[in-house]
């Protein structure tokens, strides 16, 4: 997308729009990051909560 784009569509949608489209943008790939992020730290405490159980049973 060329700055030329851009500014087309800014002028024709309006700057507020346009912002908010980009930050909605911006924050879902964010959130896909997050989600993985997420599920590893999920994936951990799973694990040291059955290192825990089986030190227990020792």
């Amino acid at each position: 997308m060329s700055v030329a784009d851009i500014i087309q569509i800014i002028s024709s949608l309006g700057f507020p729009i346009v912002a908010c489209l980009g930050l909605g943008w911006y924050i879902v790939k964010k959130m896909d990051k997050m989600s993985d992020v997420i599920d590893n730290n999920t994936k951990a405490l799973i694990m040291i909560s059955q290192d825990l159980k089986d030190q227990r049973k020792e």
